[in-house]
């Protein structure tokens, strides 16, 4: 984070500059604007009810964010489970091939990422964290994975846990890598539908030390408003072959490592069976 971007002189600048952070990233804790600004959360608290009574943020319980109340509802799980279905299994089989025995993984909440948990093998000694209760369900069974399941309460539309129990459970964990979901993906990096799940994934991230994002490129044409990451912070991107040849480029030009995956015959016939 770039300290010089948060310089100000007077609390109306303080604001001015505060408004162009959230909406930059869509939604922000009071924690995470009091660390960005240098000031105690009392201040930020104050500084974000002006904003809210200028009507031009969005107040949430320890947050704020700069979408409407439409764009901070996520889409529908199940719908998203079969969209582009072929791709995700193929995005899913080839990032089963990145876990090593005996590792401490974290599965992140996503329809990709839960194909990803039905793929693990059994003969691995496998640690999993996730807050996906279909990842949860799917292991279920799977005798070479031990889960630890992060509370918190369960949010309707992707089927994850959020809040403070969830993100009290990560600051108790080391992941070695984690295998990350997000809604859309542009230059400026990796977004999700809704700010309570951009601050589970950015805590899942701050104690990992590999991230791989798994996302389909129709991702790249998804409206998804609130911020995850930027692309320096994701260590390799499993994609499948839609990719535009520009997309690919401008991602690897940020320094990640890209893998491609082609879709087959039987996964393609599959997803629309």
């Amino acid at each position: 984070m770039n300290e010089e971007r948060f310089r100000y002189t007077s609390a109306p600048e303080r604001r001015e500059r505060m408004l162009q952070f959230i909406g930059d990233q869509g939604y922000c804790t009071i924690a995470e604007l009091s660390k960005a600004f240098g000031v105690s959360e009392m201040t930020i608290r104050r500084d974000v009810l002006k904003l809210v009574e200028q009507g031009i943020v969005r107040g949430f319980r320890g947050g704020v964010g700069s979408l409407s109340r439409h764009e901070m509802n996520g889409t529908d799980y199940r719908f998203r489970d079969v969209s582009q279905a072929g791709a995700k299994h193929a995005i899913a089989s080839a990032a089963v091939g990145m876990v090593a025995p005996h590792s401490v993984i974290a599965i992140d909440a996503g329809t990709t990422a839960n194909q990803f948990a039905q793929l693990l093998p059994a003969d691995r000694d496998l640690k999993v964290i996730t807050n996906s209760f279909p990842a949860v369900a799917s292991l279920v069974g799977n005798t070479g994975v031990e889960v630890s399941c992060l509370g918190g309460t369960l949010h309707p539309d992707s089927l994850s846990f959020e809040g403070p129990a969830a993100l009290a459970g990560i600051e108790n964990v080391q992941i070695q890598t984690l295998f990350l979901a997000a809604s859309g993906m542009s230059e400026r990096g990796a977004f999700c539908a809704n700010g309570f799940d951009a601050i589970t994934k950015r805590a899942l991230i701050e104690v990992s030390e590999r991230v791989v994002l798994l996302a389909d490129s129709s991702k790249f044409d998804a409206r998804a408003m609130v911020k995850i990451c930027d692309w320096e912070v994701i260590d390799r991107l499993v994609v499948d072959e839609g990719i535009e040849e520009e997309k690919l480029r401008m991602i690897r030009q940020q320094g990640v490592d890209v893998e491609v995956v082609p879709v087959t015959a039987d996964e393609a016939i599959g997803a629309v069976l």
